[in-house]
């Protein structure tokens, strides 16, 4: 009998919309910004990312990668309005893939109202009519995916705008990771037999229980997607946190009531931490083992922040698409946001 997560043909069936083809795309995706030219807005006093969902994790992402050097505050704001301290000194980033949600152009509008200076990333819609109308730098990214799987266009478009704006060397980092992001999704690939695929025992263990991803400061944006991912590719319910944040909190419901809860913690580790955050990250999972919780420890693959948080959300990635094929699910469609949406619209 053959293995369900090796029947390429099974699979695919459950995927007529190619959610793997687009998230396995990820790389060229990064690479399709090589050949954007948009106008520089340089001398921003602070940035801020505006955006929801699939959106925002584009920000999420690169304030990861560009914090620890960037000399100016980075912020995403999931909002409907600014931060109260946006203002002329500042440059909002509005990304929106399909240009009309809601979020996002209310907070285009407010960054109008303040004077901020204002780029868009974005396939159409509202938002792009919008940014063309005012003359502000806009970056049109291909239509036809879902935005979840579309985020190499949108991070790598993000990046371009910020080095763009002498913040950062983004850019080229995310183009000089991209051979090595691509050689490693094609370990995860579907015919990868499930021995030998990490993204495929990942599911596996995952399966039946409710994922708490957790990964340290540096790193969060991953857990957060890992989290994303299962949430809208497998319909599964999943949590997201921080180390060492969760040591005084979350740790106590782990130990003292973790067992019947029905979830079970992933920890995913970075190649390198401060020796402050490795020691309490290690004690966690000595905590959680011994109390017989079951962690998931995750080395992210890769060597160095960059490669770690690429290669981390491709490894997510992956494992939530083989989850949503061991539940018999189409990955691609997220029938409870077209009905918010429409909701809301009323």
């Amino acid at each position: 009998m053959v293995e369900l997560l090796d029947d390429v043909p099974g699979m695919r069936a459950l995927d007529p919309s190619d959610i793997l083809g687009q998230l396995s795309s990820l790389p060229d995706q990064l690479e399709w910004s090589k050949g954007v030219d948009v106008p520089a807005e340089k001398g921003a006093s602070n940035v801020i990312v505006c955006g929801v969902g699939g959106s925002a994790i584009a920000g999420d992402v690169i304030c990861d990668l560009l914090s620890p050097t960037v000399p100016v505050p980075l912020a995403v704001s999931r909002d409907v309005v600014l931060p109260g301290y946006a203002g002329k000194g500042t440059l909002c980033i509005v990304v929106s893939y399909s240009g009309n949600t809601a979020e996002s152009l209310d907070q285009y509008d407010d960054a109008m109202r303040r004077g901020c200076r204002i780029a868009a990333i974005t396939s159409g819609g509202k938002l792009e009519q919008l940014a063309m109308a005012n003359s502000q730098p806009l970056v049109r990214v291909p239509a036809g995916n879902q935005p979840r799987a579309s985020l190499g266009y949108l991070l790598g478009s993000l990046a371009l705008l910020l080095q763009g704006a002498g913040l950062g060397n983004a850019h080229d980092g995310l183009l000089a990771a991209a051979p090595s992001l691509r050689s490693y999704l094609g370990r995860l690939s579907a015919d990868v037999p499930a021995a030998n695929n990490q993204a495929k025992r990942l599911a596996k263990a995952m399966e039946g229980k409710v994922p708490a991803v957790y990964a340290p400061r540096p790193v969060r944006s991953v857990a957060l997607r890992w989290q994303n991912q299962m949430n809208e590719n497998a319909k599964t319910v999943a949590f997201s946190g921080e180390v060492p944040e969760m040591d005084h909190n979350q740790l106590v419901s782990w130990l003292e009531g973790g067992l019947d809860s029905g979830c079970r913690p992933v920890m995913l580790m970075p190649s390198e931490m401060r020796p402050t955050i490795k020691r309490m990250s290690e004690v966690t999972l000595q905590m959680l083992n011994e109390r017989g919780l079951d962690p998931i420890y995750v080395a992210l693959p890769g060597e160095g922040l960059w490669d770690n948080v690429l290669q981390g959300i491709a490894l997510g990635d992956m494992a939530s698409y083989y989850m949503a094929v061991m539940k018999g699910v189409d990955p691609a469609p997220v029938t409870p946001i077209k009905e918010f949406k429409e909701r809301i619209g009323h």
